[in-house]
């Protein structure tokens, strides 16, 4: 019996365990997810100030002010960004304020510095003011214990400046897991080595490993392991020992006496799948030291699909994440495709907007070893089981990271 996507997803997410948090400067956590709930500990702002460079005013001394009939005013302070007011404004007085400077006692409005004129002493108006104009008041922005920033969150720069803003200079973040990567089989060849017959090019492994890096993680490269029961199992074991989660590519098709199942077999609870899905039907998953392993299909556009719809979601949740999947969308199909089997299809396509909405053409031959279909593509469309889906119609689509 084959597994659902979603089924086999679901295991998957059920069993992956979440990385435990530590504490770093806020700078560093930059693209990591927070592992705490911020609170604010003070208001921001912190006091009532100015939102433009002018005059900090009583409203109503100046309702009748316009350009032919102005409002003078004594000016009785000047008060920079950073200095605290001494004075109160009064009924016919003003005070000249910077931007984010402190508003004095008694002004309720701030008239901006290209409406007025100045004397040697006052200032003419040459504006009406509405109360609260150009004020931006104390706890605008945050009160004193507001939830600002929930656990969970990905911090970005204006995350940073948030938490810099309310005094935080340290946070609890997920440690992002790192992933161990081998590739197995005797069929494999390094780079820049002879190319013999019967062998191939090892590309799973680099595939992978830049998958990893791409969404930002660390990566282990465990090299090539041929197909030998006792270098392996140290392999993989070593994998273990300095990673927090480990992937394999080749050796996982079920029902195949293959040296890699013995292996992982030894190692912890693994279990070898079939998924009903096109590419990437052989999978193997299990835990072993209470870390993820990933056994993904040799096929190398298997091998990358699996990683995209399974591993990266899994890893994902590991590092704390709480959207795990890419977006997905509707996309009008510019051909007709026919799937009459009992898997759901995979399938590489170039997605591009035309008049609003996104249209999806898929990249020539879709076989589960044809690589350069993938390099033509920009997405995955799906077409499900037993379902042909015509010209005009619409399917689910995703992109690849930012693709679009």
């Amino acid at each position: 019996m084959m597994l659902t996507v979603d089924q086999a997803r679901a295991r998957i997410l059920d069993a992956v365990p979440r990385m435990p948090a530590k504490k770093c400067g806020i700078v560093d956590s930059l693209g990591s997810i927070l592992a705490q709930s911020v609170y604010a500990g003070e208001n921001i702002p912190p006091f009532n100030n100015s939102a433009m460079d002018g005059y900090a005013l009583i409203a109503s001394d100046v309702k009748t002010a316009s350009d032919e009939n102005p409002v003078t005013l004594d000016v009785i302070e000047t008060i920079p960004a950073g200095y605290a007011p001494v004075k109160q404004v009064k009924n016919g007085q003003a005070t000249r304020i910077m931007t984010g400077a402190m508003m004095p006692d008694g002004a309720d409005s701030v008239v901006m510095v290209e409406k007025t004129k100045a004397q040697e002493s006052n200032v003419d108006i040459f504006d009406p003011a509405t109360k609260a104009q150009n004020v931006r008041f104390i706890g605008e922005s945050v009160k004193t214990g507001d939830l600002v920033i929930s656990t969970g969150k990905f911090i970005r720069p204006q995350e940073i400046a948030m938490l810099a803003s309310l005094n935080i200079s340290e946070v609890d973040i997920y440690q992002r897991p790192k992933v161990a990567v081998v590739s197995t089989g005797d069929e494999l060849t390094q780079l820049g080595e002879e190319l013999k017959p019967g062998k191939i090019r090892d590309s799973n492994r680099y595939g992978i490993c830049a998958q990893l890096i791409e969404a930002g993680f660390e990566v282990i490269d465990m090299g090539i392991c041929d197909d030998n029961v006792t270098e392996l199992e140290q392999t993989l074991r070593s994998a273990l020992g300095q990673a927090d989660a480990l992937i394999t590519s080749g050796g996982v098709s079920v029902g195949d006496y293959d040296v890699v199942k013995i292996v992982l077999e030894k190692l912890g609870d693994i279990n070898f799948w079939r998924v009903a899905m096109k590419p990437g039907k052989p999978q193997a998953f299990g835990i072993a030291d209470g870390k993820p392993i990933f056994g993904l299909p040799g096929n190398p556009v298997s091998s990358l699909t699996v990683f995209e719809l399974f591993v990266r979601p899994a890893l994902f949740k590991m590092a704390g994440y709480t959207k795990l999947l890419r977006p997905t969308f509707k996309a009008v199909l510019e051909t007709d495709i026919k799937n009459d089997t009992n898997r759901v299809n995979f399938m590489r396509a170039i997605i591009e907007k035309h008049n609003g909405k996104y249209h999806a053409k898929i990249t020539g031959d879709q076989g589960s070893g044809i690589l350069y279909s993938l390099v033509l593509a920009n997405g995955l469309i799906t077409i499900p089981v037993n379902q042909t889906i015509h010209t005009g119609e619409t399917v689910d689509a995703q992109f690849f990271g930012d693709a679009f």
